[in-house]
């Protein structure tokens, strides 16, 4: 993992992430129609996901200011929240986007189609970052609740 690591920070590694990073294609937006056979469930579950990802600590930080009396239980509910949003990611997500890898691997489904749903992917943590930030407030309030109830 060190020498990945090294690799990644040198000059070639650099260079190389700079000569094959890719900005997506108008084409890979536009052109994916958005109808039944869209995995609109690993999508919207992918924006939950990334939300409670993104609010788990801040809002375990933010019930113990609101509760200070179960400051450390709450602040321990970051390490309960996380852990529901990455057996989230790794349940559901994360095996339909291998499955899609090996599908394309295998002539299945088009490099392009492939393509197109990860861009979608990418949209989807955008846009859950963004809900994160409307989650915020209600789940610090429902971590003190719950961090007064243990």
């Amino acid at each position: 993992m060190s020498r990945l690591l090294f690799h990644g920070f040198s000059k070639a590694g650099i260079l190389y992430f700079k000569d094959n990073i890719t900005i997506p294609t108008k084409g890979h937006i536009t052109q994916i129609e958005l109808n039944k056979d869209f995995p609109w469930r690993i999508f919207l579950l992918n924006i939950f996901a990334v939300a409670i990802m993104t609010i788990g600590v801040l809002s375990a930080v933010y019930a113990s200011y609101l509760n200070p009396e179960y400051r450390t239980t709450a602040s321990n509910l970051s390490a309960f929240i996380n852990g529901f949003a990455t057996i989230l990611m790794f349940a559901f997500i994360d095996p339909h986007l291998s499955a899609m890898t090996d599908d394309v691997t295998l002539g299945k489904c088009s490099e392009a189609t492939f393509r197109k749903y990860i861009v979608y992917m990418t949209i989807a943590r955008l846009i859950g970052t963004i809900f994160a930030q409307i989650l915020f407030m209600p789940s610090a309030e429902l971590l003190a609740w719950f961090a007064k109830i243990i």
